[in-house]
């Protein structure tokens, strides 16, 4: 009789046992898991002030088919200049620059406003709007408004003057509009090849869940028995 309670003590003694190392080990891995989590969200973090970082101003090259950039406002500042010298509603902006490119006797001459949206949605949909704004803009602006394909770019086309031309399209979240001085059309068209952000690579990768982080969603999930 002792023999048997002794065995059967023993038996629980060994299920209390397991299910003790089972919660110690299921306990570890959560806590694993979590740091897992933690790493992957300060990666993220870092990633998404990466693509913070890139601005509108650091989104354009430095250099232009040899003309170097120089920045004439970003930000707020940039945006307050495009408000003056427009009169339908801007909005959804996230960022905002104007630059110059100018090669060094002066003869050539670009301007590029670069804007950057919330969405690849919201920026093919700001630019279309800012087309159908100039058709409703009346003169040279409705006039000598045309679509074209530049360099594999869906770019709109228009001139106030019939002189000097402007072009605009959506690229990714962003959206770019130049205004160059005296290029012809293989220039213009490697300048729109210089801005491509798939040709240049220069939207922000994405921050990947490390396997720390796969381990945590298995061990979050309830232990079956």
């Amino acid at each position: 009789m002792n023999t048997r309670r002794t065995g059967h003590g023993n038996n629980r003694s060994r299920i209390a046992l397991i299910v003790v190392s089972v919660g110690i080990i299921a306990i570890a891995l959560a806590i694993i898991g979590y740091l897992g989590y933690c790493h992957y969200q300060h990666e993220a973090e870092e990633a998404g002030a990466g693509a913070e970082a890139a601005t509108a101003v650091a989104i354009a090259p430095k250099e232009l088919l040899g003309m170097e950039k120089m920045t004439v406002a970003s930000g707020k500042d940039a945006l307050k200049l495009v408000k003056q010298s427009h009169r339908g509603k801007i909005e959804h902006v996230r960022d905002m620059a104007i630059m110059h490119y100018m090669n060094t006797n002066g003869s050539k001459f670009l301007t590029l406003w670069t804007t950057l949206y919330p969405s690849d949605r919201i920026a093919y949909t700001e630019a279309g709007k800012m087309a159908a704004g100039m058709r409703n803009w009346g003169g040279g602006w409705t006039s000598n408004l045309n679509e074209t394909t530049i360099a594999g770019k869906r770019v709109y086309i228009t001139s106030p003057d019939g002189i000097t031309y402007h072009y605009f399209w959506a690229d990714h979240e962003w959206v770019f509009y130049i205004v160059p001085h005296n290029f012809s059309d293989e220039e213009l068209k490697k300048a729109i090849q210089t801005l491509d952000l798939d040709i240049n690579k220069q939207k922000p990768a994405i921050a990947r869940p490390t396997p720390l982080l796969s381990l945590y969603y298995v061990t979050s999930r309830p232990l079956m028995w």
